[in-house]
Formats: structure tokens, C-alpha cells, sequence
């Protein structure tokens, strides 16, 4: 029975993982699959053990040579955790990633483990010899039978990516009245990733192997070589399509190496042309680096699929560089696993803000390897290197020609390739240790059995009937809040589709770790705050306005909630993660929009906490910028303007940091001239957006060149037809021109778009 039960875990495992996904989470990719991770490997590993203790009544345990080095990568990393600057990402894996903490890959251990455990090599015969004896002691899977339900999942995941790429997934929900989920129906949707980046590079690992299948599979094995080629040319059309060139290295870097690899074995001596196969499409893979096939999608889909956002390999390793070295604690252990989102904030360069992607918090590199040198410092970089040495250099010795482990090492040279080109997601990091595991069972000779067996000592079997019992209770203890805190997500989600205040109040409740939720809490009830305040004094809901300031301040920085019954002590999102730079940033939000309604140091507590995210984001000018309107609210001039011209230095094209600027140097410096220069530099570059040009003809007026702000205001009015404050500063123009019937038919289009104001009515009035 537990051999069934080990057996059918695991092929689920093997199958699911690169398929799964769910439409309940706000990351309906990641989340899930670590989900799947988590419980399959724990109940397959309780199982494993039951089998020993229960009824084989002695522990079997397979040592291979690469034991140490993961255990010592994976205490590493759990050293790391326990150091972070965010334990919470470290544990769980940043929020929107989830692939990068210590849970995930504390299962992919254990999957490694129960691989080598439970896998041996064979052959169809002593497959077929081993199912009729049925013996308690065989071991469950031969590679080839554990390979399988890879093979079959990569399949349905080819066919369901090309029905989403050629819009069949829409059309088929529009048959059945719209039912299927919205992720669904669009072209980048495939259960691999949540973009077509991450399923090119899957793929690229999945056609190496597909060709190392071919080289060593038996040509009389005709069905199994079909399949293969027709797995390879959909892969190969597919990625084509794609077109993501980090894809094509990954594929031409693997084939080129195990090429050069076999001519120097001579491995295929006997029959060299065999390598023609990995050389074309290593030659192909070379030039499609440099063909832009874009025009095909164009030609395909009347236009471009949408594209993920990959930070660039140079600036992936500044930042991993710059975080190992932070200090001494960050050289031998890194910033956490989980937490590479504080090294970019922290230590991305300021020229990276002129690129277009400069407003995005990368929470992931552009290569695998960066990240772990920023996360787990040297040490872990080290150990991680030496695992991967260790298992080359084996493998480089033992596999043979006619060794189905061939495909295995071909398929690891890409993974291995992903690794420096790409970063690492749910399902590269799952076929890395599956794929590990498989090719150290193919080695053989170095695997050796240890067993200790209770008949000579019974008590071990107490003890260890103990440990079980332990383990049980301790996973129970985590499935139960891995419930709970899917649970959570699932009440984000409609939180953030329906705009819903009550769902996001459960999800924090049913999760109360994670800072995310807190943080977007925060911002609901400080959107409440400003929409309250929108209306006139009599209509305000003064006892609704305090519980709402209460509660932002609570859930972003942490402090009492009133419930109604009682005043509980909320710990806030900068409370859970202090290095966190969106808590921060949040807090001095919040603190800067409720100056004068709330008591206390209220703008001391704003100044740090933008102070506080700015040394969590030093190059950021958007902190600079709103720390420096805060510094505005309260008159403090000098403080102000120091800040926005910080802001102008690290970006000098940003929009607000210069209308700031400028308008501090008109309306508190009397400088309109000034103002008009910044503007006017501004305008160069954005000659089309509508906040410069309004500002640009505010300043015009203000510099009583009236022809000149009419012009630009007029622009705005062209660009933005309903921009009321536009409609309404041309007619205070053309009313300063005299020119008042044009001027009434501005009011009047603000009183259009603005109904019931009195203001512009009693101008309309006095025009009249």
C-alpha cells in the first residue's frame, strides 16, 4: 500500500507541477505550484518514512556524493533566513514571486532525496520482472518510468500555450457563455509561467533533453523516436514564435557544450553523425539570436505579443555584487533568500534611472546566479558552484554513450545555461533537483546503501514510531496554516477585483504576516481619508474620518484599532518587514495626507518614514519627491526645494520632481522666471504631455504673459477635451483679456463637466 502511495504522490508531483495553476490567488502561477510542492513532497516524505518504520521495520537510506553539498547549501540558506533584513520573504518567498523562499526550497530537497531514495535504473525487462515479484524491498520507479509523466505534462503544456498564442481559448469561452477565467483567455497564457519568456526557457531545457532522448533511445523503438521529433519541432515552432533570445542562448550555450563534451569522450565515435542533430539546432538557435522573427507574430496575430520586463544581466549582477558586500554579515550569507527586491531598491545604480523601465521594483535578476550571490552572499554562491562542479565532473566520467542519463546531463547543461541567462522560477527550479536527482541515480556505482534495521535494536523502532508521530503533527500543524493562508489570498483577490474593503480586512485577519495585504490595507482606508475630505465640511463623516486615519496609520506603521468592543495593537506592514521599501513609503503617505487631522508628531513621523524609504532607495526620485512635498504642507521651503532638486538630479526628466520645483520657485519664491525655464526644458522632452503643458501656460500667466499660457492651455484642452482645470485657467485667460464671451463658454464647459459648483456659476453669473 505505501509503495502505491509513494508512487502515486510522486508521478502526481511530476505532472502537476508544470501544469498547475488557479484563478483563486492574486498570482495564479508560483503561488499554486509551491502549494503543489509543498504538499506533495511533505505527504510523499511521510509516507516514505511510514513505509520504513511500520513495515519494512528498518531505515534504508541512499548516500550519494552530492548529499553534503546540497545539505550544505541548504543550511546556508536557512543561516540566511535566519539573518534576513525580511524573514517573512525569506520563508515564503517575496510576495508576487513565491518561488524564492526557503519552504520551496527546503521541498525541492526533500524531492531530490525521495528521487534518489526511491529510483534505481532499469531496463523494460527487469521493470516487467520486478512488477510480477512485486517485492517489499524493490524500489519504486525506474528513471524511465519517472521520466514519463514529465514527458506527457510538457506535451499538454505545448498544446495549451499554441491554443492560447492562436486565440482558441477565447473563442472556445465565448462558446460556452464567457466561463472560462479571464487569465485564460488570453495569447501569453500557459501553465508554465506567468509570461512567454518563462515557457521559452522551459522549453529550450525541454528540447535539450528531447534530444538527448533521441541520441540514446533505440532506433528500433520507432513510436517513442516519433513522439520525440514531433515534442521537438512543436517545442522548436513555438519558441519561434516566442522569440525571447535568452531562450535561443540557453538552447545553442547546452548543445554547443555536450557537443564539444562528446568529441572530446568520442563518445559517439562509432556513429558521429548522430551529432548533426544537436549541431543544426545549435546552429539555428545561434541565429535566430540575431533574426528578429517578430514580423511572424505580426503576420500571425495582427500584432505583437505583450512582453515580460527582465532586468538586464549587467545591472542584475551590480546589484547581487553590491549586496554580497554590503557588510560582513552580507559576504558570508547575503541579504535572505526572498529578498532580492531590497537589494535592487537599495543597490541599483541612478543611471539605471534613465531607462523606461525605471518606476518597476525588480523583485527578480536577470540570471539565477546574481541572485544568489546577493541573497546567500559568497558562502552560498561557493556552495552552489561546488554542486554543480561536483556533479559535472561526475557525470563527465560516468555516463556512456548508450546511457539513457545522457539526455538527463544534456537537459541539466540547459538548466544550467537558464541559470546564467534567466532567473529561476517555480517549475526551472523543480526540473533542476528532479532532473539532479534522476541523473545521480543513472551514476550508479557511487550510490551506495546504508540500512540500520530495528530487529537488533527494537527500541530504534519506538524512537522512531516517535519521530514519525512529530513529523505528522508538526506538517498537519503547517497544512493547516497553508489553508489559512491561501484562504487569505483568495479574499485579496476579490478584494482587488471588486475594490471590496471587507474582503482585504479578512485577508488580513487570516494571514496577518504578510505585510502586503497591510500595505494595500493602508492605502484603501488613506483613499477613504482623501475622498472624505473631497466633501464640504457640513457633509463630512468627522467619527468615519478618525477611525479611517486610526486605521491607515495602524496597518502601515502599526499602532491601536479600535473594533468597537476593544482597542487591539495592530502590527503594521513596516512592523513586519522594516525593510520593506513600499511599508515606508505607505507610512509617509499616509502621514503627509492626514497633516492636521490626526495628533502627535504626525509630520515627524511622515519625515522619517520617507527618510526611512529613501535609505531603503537611495536613487529613487519619487521618495525625494513626495518627502519634499511634505516638507511643502508644512512651509518648510528650504527642506522642500532641497528635496525635489535631489530628485531633478537623480532623474531630471521626472514630471513631478520639476512641477514641484517650479512651482515652489513661482508661487514661494516669486521666481516665475525660473519656473519658466524648468518647464520649458521639460517641455522639450514631453512636448505632448498634458500636466507640463498645463503647468508650462500656469506659469506663463503667473509671468503675465497671458497670449503665451493660452496657447499652451489650449494645447492641453486639444489633447484632453475634459480637462477641467484647463477649460477653467483659459477662461480666467481670455477673461483677463476681456475677451468674455469666450470665457463664459469655458466656465460653462467646467460647470459641465463639474456640476452644482457655485464658484464657477457666480463667475458665469458676473461675466453675464
Amino acid at each position: 500500500m505505501y509503495n502505491r502511495i509513494i508512487k502515486f504522490l510522486i508521478n502526481s508531483l511530476v505532472f502537476l507541477l508544470p501544469l498547475s495553476w488557479l484563478p483563486f490567488s492574486f498570482e495564479a502561477f508560483e503561488f499554486n505550484k509551491q502549494y503543489i510542492l509543498f504538499f506533495l513532497t511533505t505527504l510523499t516524505l511521510l509516507a516514505w518514512i511510514a513505509k520504513m518504520v511500520i513495515v519494512d521495520k528498518e531505515l534504508k537510506f541512499r548516500r550519494t556524493p552530492l548529499d553534503l553539498p546540497i545539505l550544505a547549501f541548504l543550511f546556508i540558506s536557512i543561516l540566511s533566513s535566519v539573518f534576513s533584513v525580511d524573514k517573512i520573504s525569506s520563508i515564503f518567498g517575496f510576495y508576487g514571486r513565491f518561488s524564492d523562499g526557503l519552504i520551496g526550497l527546503t521541498s525541492l530537497v526533500m524531492l531530490y532525496f525521495l528521487i534518489t531514495n526511491n529510483t534505481e535504473v532499469r531496463n523494460k525487462v527487469q521493470s516487467l520482472k520486478a512488477k510480477a515479484e512485486e517485492k517489499r524491498d524493490q524500489l519504486l520507479f525506474s528513471v524511465d518510468e519517472l521520466l514519463k509523466p514529465f514527458v506527457w505534462s510538457s506535451f499538454f503544456v505545448i498544446l495549451v500555450s499554441y491554443l492560447s498564442v492562436f486565440g482558441l481559448w477565447a473563442k472556445i469561452s465565448s462558446l460556452v457563455g464567457n466561463k472560462l477565467p479571464a487569465l485564460m483567455v488570453q495569447r501569453i497564457f500557459n501553465p508554465v509561467a506567468g509570461s512567454m519568456e518563462g515557457l521559452s526557457v522551459f522549453l529550450s531545457v525541454f528540447m535539450a533533453f528531447l534530444i538527448g532522448r533521441i541520441l540514446t533511445k533505440p532506433s528500433e523503438e520507432k513510436k517513442g523516436n516519433l513522439f520525440s521529433y514531433i515534442l521537438l519541432v512543436l517545442s522548436f515552432g513555438l519558441m519561434i514564435l516566442i522569440d525571447f533570445n535568452p531562450a535561443w542562448m540557453v538552447l545553442a550555450a547546452s548543445l554547443i557544450l555536450f557537443v564539444g563534451i562528446a568529441l572530446i569522450k568520442r563518445a559517439f565515435r562509432e556513429d558521429v553523425n548522430k551529432l548533426l542533430l544537436p549541431l543544426v539546432f545549435a546552429i539555428l538557435s545561434l541565429v535566430l539570436i540575431f533574426v528578429n522573427t517578430s514580423s511572424i507574430q505580426t503576420f500571425l496575430f495582427k500584432g505583437q505579443l505583450p512582453q515580460e520586463q527582465v532586468l538586464s544581466m549587467n545591472e542584475s549582477w551590480k546589484v547581487g555584487f553590491k549586496g554580497a558586500i554590503e557588510n560582513v554579515k552580507s559576504g558570508f550569507v547575503g541579504s535572505g533568500p526572498g529578498t532580492f527586491n531590497y537589494d535592487f531598491a537599495k543597490f541599483k545604480s541612478s543611471s539605471f534611472n534613465q531607462n523606461s523601465l525605471w518606476q518597476i521594483r525588480f523583485d527578480r535578476p536577470g540570471t539565477h546566479f546574481a541572485e544568489i550571490l546577493g541573497t546567500t552572499g559568497f558562502l552560498g554562491l561557493i556552495s552552489w558552484i561546488i554542486l554543480i562542479a561536483l556533479f559535472l565532473m561526475m557525470s563527465y566520467f560516468l555516463i556512456q554513450k548508450d546511457s539513457g542519463n545522457l539526455a538527463l546531463f544534456i537537459a541539466f547543461l540547459a538548466i544550467l545555461a537558464s541559470q546564467v541567462f534567466f532567473y529561476q522560477n517555480t517549475v526551472l527550479a523543480f526540473s533542476f533537483w528532479f532532473i539532479l536527482g534522476l541523473a545521480v541515480v543513472g551514476w550508479q556505482k557511487p550510490v551506495q546503501e546504508k540500512t540500520i534495521t530495528f530487529k537488533d535494536f527494537p527500541e530504534l523502532s519506538l524512537v522512531f514510531s516517535a519521530l514519525m508521530i512529530v513529523c505528522s503533527l508538526v506538517f498537519m500543524g503547517a497544512y493547516f496554516f497553508a489553508v489559512k493562508f491561501y484562504l487569505a489570498d483568495a479574499q485579496y483577490v476579490k478584494a482587488i477585483i471588486a475594490g471590496s474593503s471587507a474582503n482585504l480586512e479578512k485577508a488580513v485577519a487570516l494571514n496577518p504576516q504578510q505585510p502586503q495585504y497591510k500595505i494595500v490595507l493602508a492605502r484603501d482606508y488613506l483613499s477613504r481619508i482623501l475622498a472624505e475630505n473631497q466633501k464640504a465640511a457640513e457633509e463630512r463623516d468627522q467619527a468615519a474620518l478618525s477611525v479611517y486615519v486610526q486605521r491607515a496609520i495602524a496597518y502601515a506603521k502599526g499602532g491601536p484599532v479600535s473594533t468597537g468592543n476593544e482597542i487591539i495593537n495592530v502590527k503594521g506592514a513596516a512592523d513586519l518587514s522594516p525593510n520593506r521599501v513600499a511599508a515606508w513609503e505607505t507610512a509617509g503617505m499616509v502621514y503627509r495626507d492626514i497633516l492636521g487631522m490626526a495628533s502627535g508628531e504626525v509630520l515627524g513621523w511622515g519625515v522619517k518614514s520617507f527618510e526611512k524609504a529613501i535609505s531603503l532607495e537611495p536613487t529613487n526620485p519619487v521618495l525625494y519627491t513626495e518627502l519634499g512635498k511634505l516638507y511643502l504642507a508644512t512651509e518648510d521651503i528650504e527642506n522642500a526645494k532641497a528635496k525635489f532638486l535631489k530628485a531633478k538630479e537623480l532623474k531630471s526628466t521626472y514630471i513631478d520632481a520639476v512641477v514641484q520645483l517650479a512651482s515652489l520657485m513661482s508661487e514661494k519664491e516669486n521666481n516665475n522666471e525660473a519656473a519658466i525655464s524648468e518647464m520649458e526644458n521639460l517641455f522639450t522632452v514631453y512636448p505632448y504631455n498634458t500636466e507640463v503643458l498645463f503647468q508650462l501656460g500656469r506659469f506663463y500667466f503667473n509671468a503675465q504673459r497671458v497670449d503665451e499660457a493660452i496657447v499652451q492651455f489650449e494645447n492641453v484642452v486639444a489633447l484632453m477635451p475634459n480637462h477641467s482645470n484647463a477649460h477653467y485657467s483659459l477662461g480666467i485667460a481670455y477673461q483677463k483679456k476681456g475677451q468674455n464671451d469666450k470665457a463664459i463658454a469655458e466656465f460653462e464647459k467646467v460647470l459641465e463637466l463639474n456640476p452644482g459648483n457655485t464658484d464657477v456659476q457666480d463667475k458665469i453669473d458676473s461675466l453675464k
